[in-house]
């Protein structure tokens, strides 16, 4: 029998956005995604065979974004997401029956990229055991979170709108600190009083499998550590922290993939070359939104001389506040302080062990790699009731984007004076879209051009004019259709640099690439005379104000949307 869920939250749902009569209607379909599983199911739960998500407490008032930020820990930023009713919390899943893919999977189907709910889930089964959480999942995943994590509040109905939004705020602090975002310098805090450090643990006391992290996919080698922020170190480059994918192999052992060419790939191999048989590192997990975008983007440039970079710096620089960090207990790194869950070790370098395959970002199942970095850990240092983070690679969005594309978009406007506005969505991995202003002839495949030699993930960049919106699947469509001429307007590279995770790649990291100019064709580039307008573009001049008129009067019904957050209307 199926839990009641509870009218507690009534209010809630009629002040804010989140709609849990949508989320009950997917959930009879998810159920028919997990169908397979309830057998299983029941034989753990007993009566309980389907749990119903938490309901969110009731609130008279939900704090503002502004008040908010910014944000300390990252169990913080959930629960902020988690009022603002952005996040379904459900008792428990068996991810030994694969529930918890299952059900991410159906909301991406139902609720699309950009609008599916995260998940807070308290209990999780994995190898036959039940495990504290909890995990969360897919908390980046909403058009909203953008702005709300910043200070600002969402466009109401408008996810594209929404993040452009957020975008302008964010460039006009690249711009004011001439082409970068500031830093600001750490401040320490005293061991005893960092949570990262409630509870410590050393040796054999150490078991990892204890913890909350799953196998993703019946496909993955076992379960993985996959959203650690990786420290590691080298006496030129500094101090460097990414995100790696991390193979749980056993209570205190852990495969360490950094790709060939990322930092912390260069700081072990540097190390490897010099003969030192092992390599310090620390696993921070659960950081706060900051340092988890840091950690996951190239927002700190290591591009030209090699010069150490202080990437705490940089977190404190995009979220306005310096961090409050502390030492490692090997007193190898500074961390974040208020991190979740801390994993100190040393990566063996005179010998390497297989790793993989694991689920990737393509969406394809990466290979098996023969040979890959592994860690003994020594120290494990977490908060009381860790919080734990799973992206489910491909799937689900993981980091905050709009931070990384402002960066991207100021910086190729110095080198492509015409850009209007440079978009890649992540859930369309390899394929960059562009809008210029062109004046003249051969400015759509020059401008194609810099992005495609510059940025490795861009396979197939597509130039449109200024007209067409490049965040607008049919603005795309039909300007490939109606204004691109293939033979004249197209370029192939035989051989550029790219994401050695493409799974179509024969040599990689290299690979061919497409730049696609989709612009109208100019008289000197074989287009016509004259170039007939947009129906939309004539209605607009020879109706002017009537889309705001059918907006003032009949908007309710026209933004309606089966979404979550600020796109479901309030009924």
């Amino acid at each position: 029998m199926t839990k009641k869920v509870s009218d507690k939250s009534s209010s809630l749902e009629a002040k804010h956005a989140f709609s849990r009569r949508n989320f009950l209607a997917t959930s009879a379909a998810t159920g028919v995604a997990l169908a397979a599983v309830e057998k299983a199911r029941a034989q753990d739960y007993g009566s309980d065979v389907a749990p119903a998500p938490t309901p969110i407490a009731a609130q008279s008032q939900i704090p503002d974004a502004a008040s908010q930020v910014p944000f300390d820990s990252f169990r913080d930023h959930v629960l902020y997401m988690e009022k603002r009713g952005y996040m379904l919390r459900f008792e428990r899943m068996d991810q030994d029956a694969y529930e918890i893919t299952a059900v991410i999977y159906k909301l991406i189907d139902e609720f699309g990229w950009r609008e599916a709910p995260g998940l807070i889930i308290e209990e999780i089964k994995m190898d036959g055991e039940w495990i504290k959480g909890p995990l969360v999942i897919n908390h980046n995943g909403h058009w909203d979170i953008e702005p709300l994590t910043f200070g600002l509040e969402p466009v109401p109905h408008d996810g594209p709108a929404t993040y452009r939004k957020t975008i302008a705020h964010l460039k006009e602090i690249i711009i004011a600190n001439k082409g970068a975002y500031p830093e600001i310098p750490p401040v320490p805090v005293a061991k005893e009083s960092a949570p990262c450090k409630e509870v410590i643990l050393k040796g054999d006391e150490i078991d990892l499998t204890k913890f909350a992290f799953i196998k993703s996919n019946p496909s993955d080698v076992g379960r993985y550590i996959n959203t650690p922020a990786l420290f590691t170190k080298d006496p030129d480059m500094g101090v460097n922290f990414g995100t790696y994918r991390c193979q749980l192999r056993g209570p205190r052992e852990i495969g360490v993939n950094p790709e060939a060419n990322q930092t912390g790939w260069k700081m072990l191999m540097a190390a490897k070359e010099r003969g030192e048989k092992e390599a310090p590192v620390t696993l921070v997990l659960g950081q706060d939104p900051m340092t988890w975008l840091v950690s996951s983007t190239r927002i700190p440039q290591r591009f030209g001389p090699i010069k150490p970079i202080d990437e705490l710096a940089v977190a404190g620089g995009v979220r306005g506040k310096a961090l409050e960090v502390t030492q490692t207990e090997d007193g190898e790194f500074t961390i974040p302080a208020h991190a979740e869950f801390v994993i100190e070790g040393r990566v063996q370098l005179e010998s390497m062990k297989p790793e993989g395959p694991y689920g990737e970002m393509y969406g394809y199942l990466g290979p098996e790699k023969d040979e890959n970095f592994w860690m003994i850990v020594d120290t494990v240092t977490h908060r009381k009731d860790p919080w734990f983070l799973n992206n489910f690679t491909g799937v689900t969005p993981g980091y905050l984007e709009a931070p990384e594309a402002a960066l991207t978009q100021v910086g190729f406007k110095r080198l492509i004076p015409e850009l209007v506005e440079l978009y890649n969505p992540t859930e369309h991995a390899g394929v960059y879209f562009m809008s210029i202003d062109k004046t003249e002839a051969g400015q759509g495949l020059a401008a194609g051009e810099k992005v495609a030699k510059i940025v490795p993930i861009a396979k197939v960049v597509i130039v449109v004019d200024k007209d067409m919106d490049v965040m607008n699947m049919n603005d795309i469509m039909l300007a490939l259709a109606s204004r691109w001429q293939i033979a004249t307007a197209s370029k192939i590279y035989d051989s550029l640099r790219g994401m050695p995770l493409d799974p179509s790649l024969k040599n990689p990291p290299m690979t061919s690439k497409i730049v696609i100019d989709a612009t109208k064709q100019l008289p000197e580039e074989g287009g016509p005379d004259t170039f007939a307008e947009l129906n939309r573009t004539l209605f607009d001049q020879g109706a002017p104000g009537t889309m705001d008129q059918v907006m003032e009067k009949w908007g309710d019904v026209l933004k309606r949307r089966h979404a979550f957050g600020s796109s479901i209307s309030e009924t």
